[in-house]
């Protein structure tokens, strides 16, 4: 989807990881973010290595104008839960794949939340789709988002049309 015209001013999705380098593995999500237009920001927050910093950085959100916020995280994945533990904004969380259980420990750590304090799960590494689900959290608000991401659904399904041809003719 080419670059489009931004739907506001200011950020409406916040990025948050842990580190610059797990940001690579999450980096389709900000591509995703603004091939549709959405605002969007990366924030460098660690809820382990710097609660205080992360305390100030939830406090702050909803001045930013912050409507959803998609948190990364590897090992014990405590950010995407942590987030959702002192706010009421939407939080995507992304299970990364930094240790040697390959992100199965982060993928349980955040899908397993307790009642009262959700957080929806991607899958491992999953940046891009992350990215797609905060687009349709924000067409509930944002009805033009509607009409993009039915032409990204029809893009998907020409995409398999195609294949499908060109593997009928081999």
């Amino acid at each position: 989807m080419a670059e489009s015209k931004k739907l506001t001013k200011g950020a409406t999705v916040c990025i948050v990881v842990p580190s610059l380098k797990q940001f690579e593995k999450l980096k389709d999500a900000r591509v995703v973010l603004n091939s549709f237009g959405i605002e969007n920001e990366v924030c460098i927050v660690a809820a382990h290595w710097a609660p205080k910093k992360t305390l100030r950085f939830i406090t702050e959100l909803e001045s930013k104008r912050v409507e959803v916020i998609i948190a990364a995280a590897d090992g014990s994945a405590h950010l995407p839960g942590m987030i959702a533990s002192l706010t009421t904004i939407p939080v995507i969380g992304v299970p990364l794949d930094g240790t040697s259980l390959q992100g199965m420990d982060s993928l349980l750590s955040i899908v397993q939340m307790p009642r009262g304090v959700p957080v929806a799960t991607m899958a491992i590494n999953s940046g891009h789709n992350a990215g797609v689900f905060a687009c349709q959290i924000l067409s509930l608000k944002y009805p033009q988002l509607k009409e993009k991401l039915n032409q990204h659904k029809e893009m998907l399904e020409n995409q398999v049309e195609s294949e499908d041809l060109q593997f009928s003719k081999k």
